[in-house]
Formats: structure tokens, C-alpha cells, sequence
């Protein structure tokens, strides 16, 4: 068993969680907690008996959430988890860094496992002020580098990663979401905890040697992208669309990851053929031999 107050750490990141009562440690446990004192966020639950007292008016809306600035900082209420006693599931985020998440507590069994906890306390909202955001893709270590491999649903991100695993031996991060953060003068790509129906969250980064947008096509073909990489590669990150600052933060380190990241377009079948490709063309060498 554990305290009810623990860190989880990913990519340099650090996440610290105060919940009520105790809770049963899990797989993960030995792969995103951390003994280290310091955070970056601090959230702590508060279970709810009633609804929350809400602002006449929010400043924004999507088919998630509603958000409401209110006197401690911008209230972030879910819509698809209220419970039936009207409690509501939500999140506030404070300047200070720290948060609370509000549970009903009818609810709270579901909600204590960590990485439930995770989805929602705005991920984007932290990872920003490290000059980090997430990126829609599967991410895979090799050679002490990273290669990502982004596009939208469908488009092979986990089967790639898996191929490389395969065929080359690199190690699978992350199925579903990278954290791209700039940090001394060069990015990074690294696991997180928002891994999808993948399953697979590893906490360590290494700085990005390649990415690769997929495309399905019957032949192996790969071409070096420019400016043209900006808009498929924006389409797949989480933004608070909303927040003009934020906008501008991360819009900048996208001008910077494409001026010095190479960024590739690869249309191919899911197999050997299309991973010497890629390999080929990001570390400029021939796959080991026996790999294939």
C-alpha cells in the first residue's frame, strides 16, 4: 500500500497527486512513480457530497468540458462524467500550481486508481510552462534518440512502433501520446502516461532524431518535409485553443522543432521493407545485419 500522496514522473515531468484514503499499487507503479519531493503541479482531490457552486457564465465550451474563470483560477467541469447525484467531475487550476480535482465521492473507487486521475487535470496546461506539449503519436527509442511517428487515427502509429520493436530491437515509449518538450537547445521526445488502447507508458526521453508522418500506400516511399509538415503535425497536438498566450507558446516551439527536426512523409505497407526505409533515412546507415 501507499501514502495517499505520491508523484508521478514522465519526461522530466513531475506530477504530484494528494488523495483521500489509501489505494492498492498497480503495474505502473514501478514505471511512473517517483520518491522525488519536488513537482512541477501539485493536485489534490476533494470529494464532492453536492454540486459545485459554478459562475452565470463560462468563456468557453467544447463536447468535453466547460470552462469557468473564477476567483482561484479557470474551473474545468467535465460533461460526459457527472454523476447521477449531480456532483460534478472537474478541475481547477490555480497560477500557483496547486490544483484540485473534485470527485463525487460516490465515484471516488473509479476515479482512485492514478491514471484515471490523469485524464483529467489539462495536461496541456502544465507541459506548456516546461515549453512541452503532447503530440498524437507513438514514440520508439533507439541509438539513444527518439523517432516519432504521428498522423491521425488509422494511419499505423502503433504498428510502426511495434515493426521497429520487431525488427530492430527499439524500445516502445509510447503507443499513442509523445511529449515533445525544448530543453537545452534541442527537443526531446518521451513516454507519458496517455497511452491509449496501446497500454504501454515508459517515463524516459531522449532527444528526437526523426519524425515520421504515415500515410497507407502499396509501395515504400519517403520524402523530406518542410513548412508542409506545420499543419498535419499542429492537427495532432493538444491546444488550448482559447488561451492566446498559450496559442503563441507553442506555435513558437513548433518553429523551432521544424527548423531543427527533420520531419518525413512515409506512405507504406506495415512492414520490414518500410522500417529499413525509415531507418535508412533518419540514421543514414543500413539496417544492422540480422535484424531483419
Amino acid at each position: 500500500m501507499f501514502s495517499n500522496t505520491f508523484c508521478i514522473r514522465f519526461s522530466g515531468i513531475r506530477i504530484q497527486f494528494n488523495i483521500p484514503g489509501e489505494y492498492s499499487g498497480q503495474a505502473w507503479k514501478d514505471v511512473l512513480l517517483s520518491t522525488d519531493e519536488s513537482c512541477d503541479a501539485a493536485f489534490t482531490v476533494q470529494l464532492l457530497y453536492s454540486p459545485l457552486q459554478v459562475p452565470a457564465t463560462h468563456f468557453y465550451k467544447n463536447y468535453k468540458y466547460t470552462i469557468y474563470q473564477t476567483d482561484e483560477g479557470q474551473l474545468r467541469i467535465y460533461h460526459e462524467i457527472t454523476a447521477a447525484d449531480g456532483c460534478q467531475v472537474a478541475c481547477l487550476l490555480r497560477p500557483d500550481n496547486h490544483h484540485t480535482l473534485y470527485y463525487p465521492a460516490s465515484r471516488w473507487d473509479f476515479y482512485a486508481h492514478p491514471l484515471n486521475c490523469l485524464h483529467l487535470i489539462a495536461p496541456e496546461h502544465i507541459l506548456i510552462r516546461k515549453n512541452a506539449f503532447l503530440l498524437h503519436s507513438s514514440v520508439v527509442a533507439l541509438h539513444g534518440k527518439t523517432v516519432l511517428f504521428a498522423g491521425p487515427s488509422t494511419a499505423g502509429k502503433s504498428t510502426q512502433a511495434s515493426l521497429w520493436q520487431t525488427h530492430l530491437g527499439a524500445e516502445i515509449l509510447n503507443g499513442d501520446r509523445c511529449v515533445v518538450m525544448q530543453r537545452d537547445g534541442q527537443f526531446w521526445g518521451g513516454g507519458s502516461p496517455w497511452a491509449g488502447t496501446s497500454g504501454i507508458y515508459r517515463p524516459e526521453q531522449y532527444p528526437i532524431a526523426g519524425i515520421v508522418l504515415l500515410g497507407k500506400s502499396p509501395e515504400n516511399r519517403i520524402r523530406r518535409m518542410g513548412a508542409d509538415a506545420f499543419a498535419p503535425l499542429f492537427g495532432q497536438t493538444l491546444v488550448n485553443s482559447w488561451d492566446r498566450e498559450f496559442m503563441e507558446t507553442v506555435t513558437s516551439l513548433y518553429a523551432d522543432l521544424l527548423a531543427q527536426v527533420p520531419v518525413y512523409h512515409l506512405d507504406c505497407r506495415p512492414d520490414a521493407d518500410a522500417v529499413a526505409l525509415a531507418y535508412q533515412t533518419i540514421f543514414g546507415k543500413e539496417m544492422p545485419d540480422g535484424t531483419r
